[in-house]
């Protein structure tokens, strides 16, 4: 493995703020499956279960990015109001 990554450093990159963009920390969690398939045999209960978390990930993943597109799709509605109720372009 090359570029080894797993849970627990990112959870410390988390606490300790390393993160400038939610793609990193997508990048290295996408990094762990990565790697997952690539050391352990297709098939193998460890690959199987790399499948199961990443399939997890991606569900809760892209729920969470449509929910932020969503936020700020409001947030300039809002705004977009406010300016055209001020006289604001």
């Amino acid at each position: 493995i090359n570029h080894p990554m797993d849970l627990f450093t990112i959870n410390s990159k988390l606490k300790n703020d390393k993160y400038t963009s939610i793609k990193y920390f997508e990048k290295d969690m996408h990094l762990i499956f990565h790697n997952c398939y690539t050391y352990n045999d297709r098939g193998s209960e460890i690959y199987n279960l790399g499948e199961e978390l990443e399939s997890v990930f991606n569900k809760i993943w892209v729920e969470k990015v449509i929910f932020q597109v969503g936020q700020k799709e409001k947030l300039k509605r809002v705004r977009d109001t406010d300016d055209s109720s001020t006289g604001k372009l």
